[in-house]
């Protein structure tokens, strides 16, 4: 972990200097948790988005405290594309309360992500008072010619696909970076970027203060994938989260060749008119949207196992209680989708799922496979898509 050196200010032009005395939040001048919650959401430009992910920024603030099902966040702000940096101000005074931290900020975005624009206007209006379209105001005030629908539609998205910079901004944040990030990853169940924030302060006695947040550790983006693994004549969904890229082993496989792989799949056109395209995710697979909040489908193609296909997922608090609903119709919809399997989902053996699959070396190249790949993502979108309308209505 990299230290610093003093601030030094120059008085005059003489050249004396006045040397900066550190200042710890927490113990002078009733600078705490709320005094650099209030700063921080006063003084956006503070935090150093650009260092963490620059997708976030710029950030236009749109309340403090913002009440969530987990509990309320510190800071909320949110970039003229709708995506939304949650911010957390801790102080760091021992491991527990750095592990209670992490804990709760990615309650935050679990609960924050099972939201619809409207939960989020609602709650940003209870927060401030005002009324509204209040996140569209305010992130109009940094793009005065941003569309509402889109900002609105993008919000949508952003939301239900859980992509959020979470940021721990406190001070002292110097040990066990390594076990924090590692904490992250392994609690990961959303697409986010994740940073660590530490305010320096530093006072110059009657001539005033200076504020220096640092970034001292960031993760990559963190999404989960799954692929199913057969083994004789039954399957199971599997996390290959941790597993690294998913391509042969020893084999490396960069984001920008898997992107392009995928990139024709991204211009599909779907038998229904309404439906978005696929959108391309890291460890070579594409998403596509449903109408139901929190369910959606995944086409992938895994190297190191040598299979790719599609298969109706979500998250878990919704995907149960869906594909109770749609198994009751589980003899129809499989008439309308082409090998579709009766798949056991992985810890919940009594409850069946959607997949097709098919081995890469079925086809004699890439063009095959991904004509193969939209042909499936079309009948399931057919399948799938009327019935998770019907339900969420």
């Amino acid at each position: 972990m990299p230290t610093y050196a003093n601030i030094l200010l120059r008085q005059d032009d003489n050249g004396a200097f006045t040397t900066a005395r550190r200042a710890r939040l927490g113990f002078t001048d009733g600078r705490n948790e709320a005094w650099l919650r209030d700063l921080l959401g006063d003084n956006p430009d503070l935090l150093p988005i650009d260092e963490v992910d620059p997708s976030f920024a710029p950030l236009a603030p749109l309340c403090t405290e913002l009440s969530t099902e987990a509990g309320p966040v510190d800071a909320v702000f949110i970039s003229p594309s709708g995506r939304l940096t949650l911010v957390e101000c801790k102080l760091w005074r021992n491991p527990e309360a750095r592990r209670k931290v992490i804990a709760q900020i990615l309650d935050y975005a679990r609960a924050v992500s099972g939201w619809s624009y409207a939960d989020l206007q609602r709650r940003v209006s209870c927060a401030t008072g005002r009324k509204g379209n209040v996140p569209f105001e305010m992130a109009r005030e940094l793009q005065p010619d941003l569309d509402e629908a889109t900002f609105v539609d993008a919000t949508a998205r952003a939301l239900r696909e859980g992509r959020f910079l979470l940021l721990i901004a406190g001070d002292g944040i110097r040990e066990g970076i390594a076990s924090m990030a590692e904490l992250i990853t392994r609690n990961a169940a959303l697409g986010f970027s994740f940073g660590l924030v530490e305010v320096a302060l530093y006072e110059f006695g009657d001539q005033g203060l200076i504020v220096q947040p640092r970034v001292v550790a960031k993760t990559e983006t963190i999404e989960r994938t799954f692929v199913h693994v057969q083994t004789g004549d039954s399957g199971a969904l599997r996390d290959i989260t941790d597993e690294g890229e998913t391509g042969d082993p020893g084999e490396s496989v960069s984001v920008t060749d898997e992107r392009a792989w995928w990139e024709p799949l991204a211009r599909i056109g779907f038998d229904d008119p309404e439906q978005e395209s696929p959108s391309y995710r890291v460890r070579n697979h594409v998403r596509v949207p449903l109408p139901y909040s929190g369910i959606w489908l995944t086409a992938f193609r895994s190297m190191s196992q040598g299979v790719c296909g599609v298969f109706l997922t979500g998250r878990k608090a919704e995907l149960p209680q869906v594909l109770d609903r749609l198994n009751e119709q589980r003899e129809q919809i499989l008439d309308e989708l082409p090998g579709g399997t009766h798949e056991r989902l992985q810890g919940d053996p009594d409850r069946l799922g959607f997949a097709s699959y098919a081995r890469l070396d079925d086809f004699t190249n890439d063009d095959e496979c991904r004509v193969w790949l939209a042909q499936r993502l079309n009948h399931f979108v057919n399948a799938f898509r009327p019935r998770l309308k019907a339900m969420a209505k």
